[in-house]
């Protein structure tokens, strides 16, 4: 059965209002340039996507009330989208924006699939509204991005992050994830999750757990043979690298319950220079060390603080 993703459409409720085009005047035209820009967006992904009220607000941003898109098997609300800054790329439409804040609140994606078992069975978990905000910048002339904040929320979690990254082009002629990220070298970040139910948890693993569940026909019975087979693989290979068999056996017993409730976690890196991937296979292959790459740097990690 052939159907469209739900990645890109979820992605795209999440950026839905990314566009240079917000950065217009403020004449009473304003609103219908916002409609216009949403069904721009909407077309590839949502193109029946309905909105209650359109506001075009004074700092040029646009504010959404009442999204809805109802496809074949999948409907997608969002209460409110807030684009509350944003600057365009000079170089075209087509760009990024410079820099964008926006917020996005009660975004809620539910449904079932009659022929598909495993996206009904992971569809499930998407149920509770969701919230998120992100409020980015981009210096083209240094290739860097930074991420002021990212926040994702859910009923009973909050996952949070900012980041500084170099030698990031987006635009790159040849293009690729891999290549974007062999290239991209991170300067600092701050991360930190609270998931008290394990509901982000599930969320993080909706894109691997459908591509695994795909064509089972009991995903429910299908994910406890998924368990069982990766815990006979930890147990191979944690047992060839000498862990001791308690903390093997304790490991596994962990990852058997996600998700499941958590404790706090946090995670700050900061660095002088920036880091990428390709400094970090260097050391793994031994063609530097990690004092020569994190000189005066600083690395914190909390659990349940």
């Amino acid at each position: 059965m052939k159907h469209r993703s739900l990645w890109p459409r979820l992605l795209l409720s999440w950026l839905l209002l990314g566009a240079p085009a917000l950065a217009q005047d403020t004449t009473p035209g304003r609103e219908q340039s916002c409609r216009d820009l949403l069904a721009d967006l909407a077309r590839p992904y949502l193109p029946d996507i309905k909105v209650d009220k359109v506001t075009a607000k004074a700092n040029g941003g646009c504010l959404y009330a009442g999204l809805l898109s109802q496809l074949k098997w999948t409907r997608l609300s969002i209460e409110s989208v807030d684009v509350d800054r944003i600057e365009p790329d000079p170089a075209g439409r087509d760009r990024p924006p410079l820099a964008l804040r926006l917020s996005v609140s009660g975004l809620r994606i539910s449904g079932a699939m009659q022929d598909d078992a495993a996206m009904s069975y992971m569809m499930q978990v998407t149920q509770a509204p969701l919230a998120l905000s992100l409020d980015y910048e981009r210096d083209i002339a240094k290739d860097v991005l930074k991420v002021n904040a990212f926040t994702f929320n859910t009923p009973h979690g909050a996952l949070g992050l900012s980041t500084e990254l170099t030698r990031f082009d987006p635009l790159m002629k040849t293009w690729s994830p891999n290549d974007l990220i062999m290239r991209t070298a991170l300067k600092s970040l701050e991360f930190s999750l609270r998931d008290e139910e394990g509901e982000i948890q599930r969320l993080l693993a909706l894109p691997i757990g459908y591509n695994l569940l795909r064509g089972s026909s009991d995903p429910a019975a299908r994910m406890a043979e998924l368990k069982q087979q990766g815990a006979s693989w930890l147990r191979l290979t944690l047992g060839l690298m000498h862990v001791p068999k308690d903390t093997i056996e304790e490991t596994i017993a962990a990852l058997m319950e996600l998700p499941k409730a958590t404790k706090p976690f946090y995670l700050s890196i900061k660095l002088p220079e920036p880091v990428g991937v390709e400094d970090i296979f260097r050391v793994m292959v031994g063609g530097t060390t990690p004092g020569t790459l994190f000189p005066e740097g600083s690395i914190i990690a909390t659990y349940g603080k």
